[in-house]
């Protein structure tokens, strides 16, 4: 197969020592845990070029961190062996406003600003028809900070209120993978996922209410470990189209643990099942015209079937929350790139998903407000040298709502409502390097 090349193919410094490489993965490692937002949970783009392509590489290798991250097959369009590191800085806008009866009020979160960092290695072995890759990435998560209101009614202090609502989560996947030229034309890869997340929660409404109907905080114990598969195919149609197609499978998680308390103040083990949904995409590029390179993605995102997220919004006999009801989505990326020279490249994406949160379920969400669905996307790399580029990508999550019934466990209440309003800020910073 030949190797196919983008016009920002970007190349790094050879003389990177073993303990070089060792030494950026343990600053990553050091990163991780942070937490964002994007296609509900899931990230939709990673480290500066994928986001300045909107998250479109199914079909598009670009770079080592896009290549790995939808569709590993694509690792075998990279020249040479490739490292790519990342950091995104997510600048998120959450408020709440709710009305039951007199009482109306919007209160404003403060989740803070974090970093989401990205780590990509390709290898390609000389004379051989194999490739290898190994991402490291935050592929989701969310991150909301809500102070307890005397007039914001869904937020008044417990029973009767939610009280303080704060919630973070993060999930970080290593994909190793495999890719075996089969032709010149068809490439085909796979490998495991091993998926770590961090979830905590206040008040912690999966599990039953406490004897006075307040709920515990749910605090996070400890890091949670799962693991999945992912598998790809990527075809080379004509010099001018190049087709891809992955999947990645359900990360099952273990049954996460939290530290909780009871009315009286003594200890409370609480449990909660919450996997990450199975995704399939399709993907498109196109290098007809001179020194551009064209994407589109489609994919599934099938959070009905994935457990905690997919589980429906009602509440059993003790008070507890089953789920918070998402629907399954589609997802549709586009990104576009141009060479202005031979060092500078600039990039422009787009991406749009259906939400995932029904408007009947804004009250079950105000701790998981994921209700992004336009996201504009803008970068660009400069190479300082041939073995060396730094890039850059911005990316504006367009505000969205989701308003519906207060709905606490003895029933919607009539009249009332509550609305989620969200919208957010991605800066991505990078630099790329090829042996």
């Amino acid at each position: 197969m030949r190797v196919v090349t983008f016009g920002a193919q970007v190349v790094w410094a050879n003389s990177m020592s073993k303990f070089g490489w060792a030494g950026m993965g343990l600053i990553l490692f050091a990163l991780m845990g942070e937490n964002a937002y994007s296609q509900g949970v899931i990230i939709s783009s990673a480290g500066p070029v994928h986001r300045g392509m909107g998250g479109a590489s199914t079909a598009a290798p670009v770079t080592a961190l896009g290549a790995l991250y939808w569709n590993p097959a694509t690792i075998s369009g990279i020249q040479g062996s490739e490292l790519e590191v990342g950091i995104d800085v997510l600048f998120t806008q959450h408020e709440v406003s709710s009305t039951v009866g007199p009482f109306s009020d919007t209160t404003e979160a403060d989740p803070g600003t974090f970093p989401v960092p990205n780590f990509g290695f390709v290898h390609r072995i000389e004379d051989s028809r194999w490739s290898l890759g190994l991402g490291v990435n935050s592929v989701g998560g969310f991150k909301t900070n809500l102070t307890s209101s005397s007039t914001n009614p869904v937020l008044m202090p417990q029973p009767n209120g939610l009280g303080q609502v704060s919630s973070e989560a993060s999930f970080l996947q290593i994909a190793p993978v495999a890719c075996f030229e089969a032709t010149e034309r068809l490439s085909i890869a796979a490998g495991p996922i091993i998926t770590t997340a961090q979830v905590g929660m206040q008040p912690f409404v999966f599990a039953s209410a406490n004897g006075d109907s307040t709920y515990s905080d749910g605090r996070a114990t400890r890091y949670h470990w799962g693991g999945g598969a992912q598998a790809g195919l990527f075809y080379l149609l004509s010099d001018n189209w190049n087709l891809g197609a992955s999947i990645k499978s359900t990360a099952w998680m273990e049954t996460f643990e939290f530290d909780g308390v009871d009315e009286n103040g003594l200890p409370r083990d609480l449990t909660a099942k919450i996997d990450l949904p199975m995704i399939v995409s399709m993907g498109a590029g196109y290098l007809g015209w001179e020194d551009w390179l064209l994407a589109a993605d489609l994919r599934f995102i099938d959070y009905s079937n994935a457990d905690g997220f997919g589980d429906r919004a009602t509440y059993d006999g003790t008070g507890k929350l089953n789920g918070l009801d998402w629907s399954s989505v589609f997802a549709f990326a586009f990104g576009a790139q141009k060479a202005v020279t031979d060092r500078a490249f600039v990039r422009v994406g787009y991406s749009y998903n259906q939400n995932p949160i029904r408007n009947s379920e804004s009250f079950y969400n105000v701790a998981t407000p994921l209700i992004y669905e336009h996201i504009l996307s803008c970068g660009g790399s400069f190479k300082l040298n041939e073995k060396l580029a730094i890039s850059a990508a911005y990316s504006h999550y367009f505000e969205n709502t989701r308003t519906g019934l207060v709905a606490p466990p003895t029933g919607a209440i009539a009249g009332s409502s509550v609305t989620n309003t969200v919208s957010a800020d991605f800066l991505s910073f990078g630099i790329v390097m090829q042996q």
